[in-house]
């Protein structure tokens, strides 16, 4: 999902607004607020991947935030809504992706969200994990296990296994939901490549994958949801 932050000190524009972004599956509006120093704490939290935002408003101008956020998100899209043509080449040297003047085209302002969707799924897949000798970078389609050790987390890939100084509720937050499920209190699990799950003791099941000797363990407290999540996987019990 795409995080998006919202800014309009117009109340009945920033509903709307948040409801034409609500009609896209890949959106997920995280904040909304019509404050410019608001909007700006808010930024700083949430880290989103989309910012909307009005250019005049209380508190800091949205050009004012965005020159204070820039250098720290510099992947972060931002979208300018504005009734003056005056900011524009503000906004082209903040390196906004649009600058829509009111009334909205609200045509224009989907078909704007939709690109910006599109780009960042598109680069999403590539992962970038800390290591003691500097990043790994893996598509995340390459990744079968996740295992939690100590303060740090194991990765197991098809390429290898190394170990990540992120921790694991770090590790959790870069993945897709839609494709990992955290099988236990220690393990994320790739649902695309696994092949069958074995019962290994009264609380839990034994995961093993396609084409790779990786092993995971999935507690029975989330044997249902797995199932639930899975359709489809032959499972089977000993």
């Amino acid at each position: 999902m795409l995080k998006a932050v919202v800014a309009e000190d117009d109340s009945i524009l920033r509903k709307n607004i948040i409801k034409k972004l609500s009609m896209h599956p890949e959106i997920e509006i995280t904040y909304s607020t019509d404050n410019g120093n608001d909007l700006l704490y808010a930024v700083s939290k949430i880290k989103p991947e989309l910012i909307i935002t009005d250019i005049s408003m209380p508190g800091m101008s949205g050009i004012e935030v965005v020159k204070n956020i820039r250098e720290k998100l510099p992947d972060t899209e931002i979208i300018f809504i504005t009734s003056y043509q005056d900011f524009i080449k503000e906004a082209v040297n903040l390196y906004a992706y649009d600058y829509i003047e009111k009334p909205i085209d609200y045509q224009r302002f989907y078909k704007t969200i939709q690109r910006i969707a599109e780009k960042v799924s598109s680069s999403s897949n590539l992962l970038q994990f800390m290591t003691d000798e500097g990043q790994e970078i893996v598509k995340e389609q390459d990744i079968y296990v996740i295992e939690a050790s100590k303060k740090e987390t194991i990765i197991y890939t098809k390429v290898k296994v190394f170990t990540s100084s992120y921790s694991f509720k770090e590790a959790e937050s870069l993945l897709d939901k839609r494709n990992f499920f955290k099988s236990s209190r220690s393990f994320i699990i790739n649902i695309q490549k696994v092949k069958s799950i074995r019962k290994a003791s009264r609380t839990s099941f034994k995961v093993y994958f396609i084409d790779k000797d990786f092993e995971a363990y999935l507690s029975k407290m989330k044997y249902e949801a797995f199932r639930t999540t899975i359709k489809g996987l032959r499972v089977n019990k000993l």
